[in-house]
C-alpha cells in the first residue's frame, strides 16, 4: 500500500496542478458571487493538500504486512473482466445492426451463462427480461430512443 500511496499521491498532485492552471483561465468572482473559476481553484487546493499529506504519510509511517500482499487478482479473475471487456467491445459493434433489445438480451445471456455458470434456458430468459424492462423504462416512459436494429426494435 505504500507504493500505491505516493503513486496515487504523485497523481494528484498533478491533478491538482492542472486543476489551478484551468481555474486561472476563468474569473474567480463574478460580482458579488464566486466565478467560474471559484471551484476548480479550491479542488485543486484541497486536493494538493491531500495529496502532499498522503504522500508525507506514505514516508513516515512503516511498512505492514498490508504492504506484502498481492494487489492484483489471481489469473482467472483477470480472465474474467476481460472476458467482460470483450464482450463490452461486441456490443459496441453490434449495437447499430441488432438494435438495443436483442444486443443487450445477448450480453446479458452471455455474461449469465459463460461466467455466472447460469442454464442457457435461464440466462436467455433472464436476458429478455432485463432488456425488456430497460427499453420499457427508457423507450416509453422516459421517452429517450435507443439504436434500432434490422428488425426494426
Amino acid at each position: 500500500m505504500i507504493k500505491a500511496d505516493r503513486v496515487f499521491g504523485i497523481i494528484g498532485l498533478v491533478l491538482s496542478l492542472w486543476f489551478y492552471l484551468e481555474s486561472t483561465k476563468f474569473n474567480y468572482m463574478a460580482e458579488f458571487t464566486p466565478g467560474p473559476g471559484f471551484f476548480p481553484f479550491w479542488v485543486g487546493v484541497i486536493l494538493a493538500i491531500l495529496s502532499c499529506w498522503l504522500l508525507f504519510d506514505s514516508f513516515r509511517r512503516k511498512p505492514s504486512k498490508e504492504d506484502t500482499k498481492r494487489v492484483l487478482p489471481e489469473k482467472h479473475a483477470l480472465y474474467r473482466v476481460g472476458f467482460i471487456f470483450l464482450m463490452l467491445v461486441g456490443v459496441r459493434m453490434f449495437m447499430p445492426f441488432l438494435g438495443f433489445p436483442i444486443t443487450v438480451c445477448l450480453f446479458v445471456a452471455g455474461i449469465l451463462f459463460s461466467l455466472e455458470r447460469y442454464g442457457i434456458g435461464k440466462s436467455i430468459g433472464y436476458g429478455m427480461a432485463y432488456a425488456a424492462v430497460i427499453w420499457v423504462i427508457f423507450e416509453h416512459f422516459m421517452e429517450m430512443g435507443f439504436p434500432k436494429g434490422f428488425l426494426g426494435i
